[in-house]
């Protein structure tokens, strides 16, 4: 997956999640420059950035709403202090110690007026960088696949724990951002979009890693 990126010295610290609600100071890691070894040193970031939290500040895209063609290289901050909201003591307690989908959810995607990220956001800003710690164009970078991987393996093995309760548990708004926007029900449509070749399915049929689309469970 490659590693850091090179060493950029004299940072300050970043609000986050953002300057208007700095609930947390996010350290500089221990990179901040562009990959520069192993199999993603060339890479290429194409969109964006669109909600980047990282010193230096990435290369503005040339329309206002971050979609435009904007190339620049992968950069990472690897960063312990968010690291630390991963460790396996901390995803153990999210999942042994709540019981609702609410409260996992909650817990898992950051509490951040409490001062934490939680499992989720904490392994975005592990990677930092540029788009590493971009919420939304996180997915340039290849290693927002592997975690992303990590936290369907966390859901599910607390969804595991009491599955006849838990399948199909649901809670929050359809926004993205917590309880924002319309509550979400599991007849919403999941797309892609239509570029992708991926047919559209409804989040009741996404709930269950053996079945719907699916045939896969982790070991």
């Amino acid at each position: 997956m490659s590693g850091d990126g090179a060493y950029i010295a004299n940072r300050s610290s970043v609000c986050f999640p953002s300057t208007e609600q700095c609930y947390i100071q996010l350290q500089p890691g221990s990179g901040g420059g562009c990959v520069t070894s192993g199999p993603f040193k060339d890479w290429t970031i194409n969109l964006g950035p669109l909600a980047a939290v990282s010193l230096p500040p990435p290369t503005p895209n040339p329309q206002p709403d971050g979609l435009g063609y904007n190339p620049r290289c992968l950069s990472r901050d690897i960063s312990l202090q968010s690291s630390a909201e991963t460790s396996d003591s901390v995803v153990a307690s999210l999942i042994k110690d709540n019981t609702t989908i609410t409260s996992f959810q909650t817990v898992l995607g950051g509490e951040f007026a409490q001062g934490k990220m939680g499992p989720h956001v904490g392994g975005h800003n592990t990677i930092g960088g540029d788009a590493g710690s971009d919420f939304i164009n996180s997915p340039a970078d290849p290693a927002f696949f592997a975690h992303h991987a990590m936290v369907d393996r966390v859901y599910w093995t607390w969804q595991n724990l009491d599955l006849e309760a838990r399948k199909e548990a649901i809670a929050g708004g359809t926004s993205g951002v917590g309880d924002l926007g319309e509550a979400g029900t599991l007849e919403d449509v999941i797309t892609l979009g239509e570029w992708l070749g991926v047919e559209n399915v409804t989040i009741r049929e996404a709930m269950s890693t053996v079945g719907g689309p699916f045939c896969y469970v982790y070991v």
